[in-house]
């Protein structure tokens, strides 16, 4: 008897709801039902969720902490201070960052621009860039996708005379930054309606501050870094990204329009998953094996001669990136099944495995495997091994990674995925204490993935109107995924 690769199960939604809301507009049964399973129950709601153009942004001022930044910018712009907009290394930092540097520029600022290296300085604000930036006369420093958690580095500026100004959109630690001003909708008390914004979308969120009204010719940025940032694709979020793939497909950038070139994309049939697989991954390349900087020359460039070099420049990293994800991804699965899939959460590390990939290399294994799986690089001189963690929906691995904290030194994440270093001497012991805690947790049908169904359908109702309806629930991504339909009972 052939064994099912997946467990089905068929979403609920309340059969009353559907049918008032159905009822409310002209839509098809089908088309009610996936908007209720969205948690989109009326009518006021549908026509938002539909029709994501026609509403309007939110006042950015709504945005705690919003006003003291937006004098404080203008007010560096008035005195001719040096800005320093400090960004991070993957496509929603860039984007934030690209954002940033059209705005200063229209602005015409005195600024510069910063990003970390992913291998040398690691992820966010870092004391010895705070104190390069002082040395290059900078007065104000602008985070972008970055900051919530730089407590020590908002204090390394506070004494070196420069006003630290964060936008960052991550999970909000028990303690702030005590910077001039900190901006991010998921702070305390934040008033803003929607907490869901990307690094990109909270820096946009800035520009329409700063300019009195939204800069919709960066909705192309802030629709790349949406979409790559996995966050959820609805309420505001949804604006943008319909909006930037319209934008994107007007060709209005060198950098974009070089982009869309290489990547073999053809702009007017641009949608969601084209640019979580096609162009966020280019982007991130040069962050993953190099520096970042190159994608924001790349994404903020005027020429178009220059924007083609670079974007072929991108793609060849993105090819490499995948070639070494490759190699490491099987490597990884010789040592998985060395151990004759053992344990109920692998645990692989070695020395000389790229950092930059090792997230993409424990996903590739969750999927290979259909279990947790902790990937981790060794240094060799340091003996400090940095990790990613990836997991399935039955084990929370950041729960389980907290009951560990006496060995890892550094880590943070969520459910589904986690970043961590730990020294190599614990590696052996954070493997033996995850799968002790797995064996109570996970029960046998926890390694048969979980496939979620929408609805159950009769052949009839699968009409072109009702495939033209649905894709109005586009564009498609976290939150908002791609429906799957069950026919039974055909051939």
């Amino acid at each position: 008897m052939l064994k099912a690769k997946t467990r089905w199960k068929i979403k609920e939604a309340p059969e009353q709801v559907v049918q008032h809301l159905q009822r409310e507009l002209p839509i098809s049964a089908l088309t009610a039902r996936l908007l209720v399973q969205r948690g989109i129950e009326t009518k006021e709601e549908a026509e938002r969720f539909l029709q994501p153009v026609s509403a309007p942004f939110f006042d950015p001022f709504l945005m705690d902490g919003m006003d003291i930044a937006v004098q404080r910018i203008k007010s560096a712009l008035k005195n001719d201070e040096r800005i320093l907009i400090y960004g991070d290394y993957d496509a929603d930092g860039v984007t934030s960052t690209a954002i940033m540097v059209y705005a200063m520029r229209e602005l015409e600022a005195d600024f510069m621009t910063y990003i970390p290296n992913r291998f040398t300085e690691g992820y966010g604000p870092n004391e010895a860039a705070f104190r390069w930036a002082k040395q290059q006369g900078v007065h104000v420093i602008v985070t972008v996708d970055c900051g919530i958690a730089a407590v020590y580095e908002a204090e390394v500026a506070k004494d070196l005379g420069m006003d630290l100004i964060v936008t960052d959109h991550h999970e909000v630690p028990p303690t702030l930054p005590d910077a001039y001003a900190v901006v991010n909708p998921k702070k305390p008390g934040c008033p803003y309606p929607f907490k869901g914004l990307s690094g990109a979308g909270v820096a946009f969120k800035l520009v329409h501050a700063l300019f009195g009204k939204a800069p919709l010719h960066l909705l192309d940025f802030a629709a790349i870094g949406t979409v790559a940032d996995l966050v959820p694709l609805k309420d505001e979020n949804r604006k943008m990204v319909s909006e930037g793939l319209a934008l994107l497909a007007r060709r209005k950038k060198a950098g974009i329009n070089a982009l869309l070139d290489v990547s073999g994309l053809q702009a007017e049939a641009l949608n969601a998953e084209q640019i979580g697989y096609v162009i966020a991954p280019r982007i991130n390349a040069a962050g993953r094996l190099d520096s970042a900087d190159r994608a924001l020359k790349l994404l903020t460039s005027v020429d178009e001669e220059e924007a083609k070099l670079l974007a072929e420049e991108l793609n060849r990293l993105n090819q490499k990136r995948q070639e070494i994800v490759n190699e490491i991804t099987e490597e990884a699965s010789t040592l998985v099944e060395e151990k004759g899939l053992a344990d109920r959460v692998i645990v692989v590390a070695k020395e000389g495995w790229n950092p930059g990939v090792i997230g993409i290399v424990a996903s590739r294994l969750v999927e290979r495997y259909d279990r947790p799986a902790v990937v981790f690089s060794i240094d060799s001189e340091s003996g400090i091994a940095k990790g990613s963690a990836r997991s399935i929906e039955a084990f929370d691995i950041f729960a389980g990674l907290s009951t560990c904290r006496d060995v890892l030194p550094h880590f943070g994440g969520h459910q589904m995925a986690a970043g961590l270093s730990i020294d190599r001497q614990h590696i052996d012991e954070l493997r033996n204490r995850l799968n002790r805690l797995a064996e109570d947790i996970l029960m046998d049908e926890d390694f048969i993935p979980l496939t979620m169904v929408d609805a159950v359908c009769r052949i009839e109702e699968i009409t072109t109107e009702t495939i033209e309806e649905m894709s109005r629930l586009a564009p498609f991504g976290v939150d908002n995924p791609i429906p799957k339909i069950l026919l039974k009972h055909v051939t």
